[in-house]
């Protein structure tokens, strides 16, 4: 491909994430955050147990337990943080998960552009999650 040729961009397929507790974890992604299971946990002798969770294939979290020793994992050499869509007021569903343990890191307010509502709460691993407003289309069928 020849520089200003524009190709086929590749399909986003999912974020890989260690976990230090598999069942909690799928648990907060699952029961807390709505996502389905779609696969696992699926044991890899000697390597490795994974779990796919998310609304369906076209974009998910691959959830890792790693089989080897190695010391806990720590903020920061996991993930940065993830994010997700919420249905519904941020505020309401924050409120809905800090009722069910879910650590609270950033309550809602604008995003630093000022078009949506953002908040972070905390998976049972530290790894901080964006929850972000739907984006609004206008009359004209434009995403904003």
């Amino acid at each position: 491909m020849s520089n200003g040729e524009v190709g086929r961009m590749p399909r986003y397929l999912h974020t890989s994430i260690f976990v230090n507790d598999m069942a909690s974890s799928i648990d907060f992604y699952t029961r807390k955050l709505g996502l389905r299971l779609l696969d696992g946990p699926i044991h890899y002798p000697g390597n490795a147990d994974m779990a796919f969770v998310g609304k369906d294939w076209d974009a998910y979290v691959e959830l890792v337990y790693d089989l080897e020793e190695h010391p806990p994992y720590e903020l920061g050499n996991r993930y940065e943080h993830l994010a997700f869509e919420v249905d519904g007021d941020v505020a309401t569903v924050v409120d809905g998960l800090e009722a069910q343990g879910v650590k609270v890191l950033k309550r809602p307010k604008k995003s630093p552009g000022g078009s949506r509502t953002i908040a972070f709460v905390a998976d049972p691993n530290g790894i901080p999650v964006e929850l972000l407003e739907a984006r609004s289309t206008n009359a004209a069928g434009s995403i904003t």
